[in-house]
C-alpha cells in the first residue's frame, strides 16, 4: 500500500492545509470572480461588502502565493488561476474547494468521534448545491472508464437505473452509449439538478425520485438490465448495504447485472483514508472488502461476480451477474 512506506511531512502538510483552506475562502467570498478585472482594494472592498483589514491581509497572501497580480495597488486574477477558479477545464477546481470546506467542519469533529460522542453536524450531502456541484465538477472520463467496462459485460444491454445518481454524470455516460438511463435520488437532490444541470432536458433520461433504502421494488413497474450503484455502499452499514443489493436483484431482468463503485479495502490504496471520512460525515458508512462485497452479492442472489480495478480513481468496479 502506498501509504505504509510514504514518507509523511508533517509540518508540510499543515502548510498545504493552511494554504487550501486560504484559497477556498477566497473562492467562496468571490475574491476571485471579482477580480476578473483588474481593481484597488477600495473597489474591491465596496463590491465584496468586506472587512478592509481582512480583505488586504487575504488578497496580499494571494499575491505571494502567485494566484493574483498587483500593479500599483491594483489586482487581478493571474493567468494561471484563471483555469482553477474561474474556467470550467480539465483544472478547475472550484467545485472541489467549498466541499472539501463542508468536509473539513466533519474531520475537526474527530476527536469527539472516536471516543465515541456524536457531535451536532451536518452532513456534507445536505448541503445539496456544493456536492453536485462537486460531483459534476470531476472529469467525465471518470465515469466513462466505469461505463466502458460495463457496456463491455452487458453489450446489447436497453436501460439503466442510475441509483443515487445526483448530477447525473454516469447516466449521461450511458444515455451517450445508446441506453436509457433512469436517475433515482432523494427529492431534493432531483429538484436541483433536473434545473441547475438541465438534466430534464436530455433525451432517454428520466429523473425520479425516492429513497434506496427503503422497499424500492414499489417504485419501478419496469426492470432493467443494469443496476448501477456508485459511491453508495461507502454510506451505510454491512446490513444495509445487504438490503439495497437484495432490492435491486429483484429490479433485474433475467441475466441482468449491477454494478458498484466503491473503494475497496484491501485493493484500493485510498480506502483507509477514505473509511475516515465516512465516519466523519455519516451515521453508519466505511469501506469494504473483497469477502464483503461477495457476501452481499451471494446472499442478494447473484451467482457471478467480477471485480476491477478502474485507473483514473483509485476505486474498483463489484459487478454481480443474475440468472
Amino acid at each position: 500500500m502506498w501509504n505504509s512506506n510514504h514518507q509523511f511531512d508533517i509540518i508540510k502538510a499543515g502548510d498545504d492545509a493552511t494554504r487550501l483552506v486560504l484559497l477556498a475562502s477566497a473562492l467562496r467570498t468571490g475574491i476571485f470572480r471579482a477580480l476578473d478585472r483588474e481593481k484597488d482594494l477600495a473597489t474591491l472592498k465596496e463590491e465584496l461588502n468586506a472587512d478592509e483589514r481582512a480583505l488586504f491581509i487575504v488578497v496580499e497572501a494571494l499575491f505571494s502565493m502567485g494566484y493574483v497580480d498587483k500593479s500599483h495597488d491594483r489586482y487581478i486574477i493571474a493567468d494561471k488561476a484563471r483555469s482553477i477558479f474561474l474556467e470550467m477545464g480539465k483544472d478547475y477546481a472550484g467545485g472541489y474547494l467549498p466541499h472539501f470546506m463542508n468536509i473539513l467542519k466533519s474531520w475537526l469533529a474527530l476527536p469527539e468521534i472516536i471516543k465515541g460522542e456524536r457531535p451536532e453536524r451536518e452532513p456534507v450531502p445536505r448541503d445539496i448545491p456544493v456536492f453536485m456541484h462537486a460531483m459534476v465538477s470531476r472529469p467525465d472520463s471518470i465515469a466513462e472508464e466505469a461505463v466502458s467496462q460495463i457496456i463491455k459485460r452487458k453489450p446489447y444491454a436497453e436501460n439503466v437505473l442510475d441509483l443515487g445518481g445526483g448530477p447525473g454524470k454516469y447516466s449521461k455516460a450511458f444515455v451517450k452509449r445508446g441506453l436509457r438511463a433512469v436517475l433515482f435520488d432523494s427529492d431534493e437532490v432531483i429538484d436541483y439538478v433536473s434545473t441547475a444541470f438541465n438534466l430534464k432536458e436530455i433525451k432517454n433520461m428520466a429523473l425520479k425520485k425516492g429513497d434506496f433504502t427503503q422497499n424500492i421494488e414499489k417504485d419501478f413497474s419496469e426492470k432493467f438490465d443494469i443496476v448501477f450503484m456508485g459511491n453508495i455502499c461507502q454510506i451505510y452499514s454491512e446490513e444495509r448495504n445487504r438490503e439495497i443489493i437484495h432490492q435491486v436483484h429483484n429490479l433485474l431482468k433475467k441475466n441482468g447485472m449491477i454494478a458498484i463503485e466503491d473503494f475497496m479495502r484491501g485493493r484500493s490504496p485510498k480506502a483507509e483514508i477514505f473509511a475516515v471520512n465516512m465516519l466523519a460525515n455519516s451515521e453508519e458508512g466505511n469501506t469494504w472488502t473483497e469477502a464483503q462485497f461477495g457476501e452481499w452479492l451471494k446472499s442478494g442472489g447473484f451467482h457471478e461476480t467480477e471485480i476491477i480495478d478502474l485507473a483514473k480513481k483509485g476505486k474498483q468496479l463489484i459487478m454481480g451477474f443474475k440468472v
